[in-house]
């Protein structure tokens, strides 16, 4: 996690390391409160049922939205909440301590919206999503699908940073196509 923790944070993460989910849960209370969340987004993923941020924030009158259409939402309303959203929370399928990105992987409830959306995207990563080079995560890919997971999706969303940009006039411009501010909790 060391290797990771360094590269991300030279790549635009602010970096947090969390011993256990409390430390984890108080850390997001803390950016949602700082930054006057009112609305936060998350996927529907593993991580959230040890890191319970729903009962957390909701406790403090912010509002949390899972971002899936098993939750009884469309298409369209899904877009719109994430658009309103403040803050998006995901979990990572896989984080590469070699470029220090964040790998989310599509599948039934899961929205890449919550990492593109809000104005602040935070990742939380447990030591086991770690992996080493981008070389791991395509032979972690194809070991999946020799074991029998046959949907490997039509895209993997790499999130190396804040969104960034140098399309006018070659100036670099952070937060344009994406979020401005990102947060790495790394769990564990």
């Amino acid at each position: 996690m060391g290797k990771l923790a360094d590269v991300a944070q030279l790549r635009g993460w602010r970096v947090y390391r969390a011993s256990n989910a409390e430390e984890a849960l108080d850390y997001i209370c803390g950016l949602a409160t700082s930054s006057s969340a009112k609305l936060v987004v998350r996927s529907d993923q593993e991580v959230f049922q040890s890191v319970p941020v729903d009962g957390s924030l909701s406790g403090m009158g912010v509002e949390v939205k899972v971002m899936a259409q098993a939750w009884g939402l469309s298409r369209e309303e899904l877009r719109q909440t994430a658009a309103r959203a403040d803050i998006g929370i995901t979990g990572a399928d896989y984080a590469i301590a070699e470029t220090g990105s964040v790998v989310v992987l599509p599948r039934q409830g899961l929205s890449r919206l919550v990492s593109l959306a809000p104005p602040i995207h935070v990742a939380v990563v447990r030591t086991q999503d770690v992996v080493e080079n981008l070389e791991d995560v395509f032979i972690l890919r194809r070991l999946a699908y020799h074991q029998g997971d046959r949907d490997m999706g039509s895209y993997m969303n790499f999130i190396t940073g804040p969104s960034r940009t140098a399309d006018i006039e070659a100036t670099l411009v952070i937060g344009v196509h994406g979020p401005r501010d990102v947060h790495l909790v790394l769990l564990g």
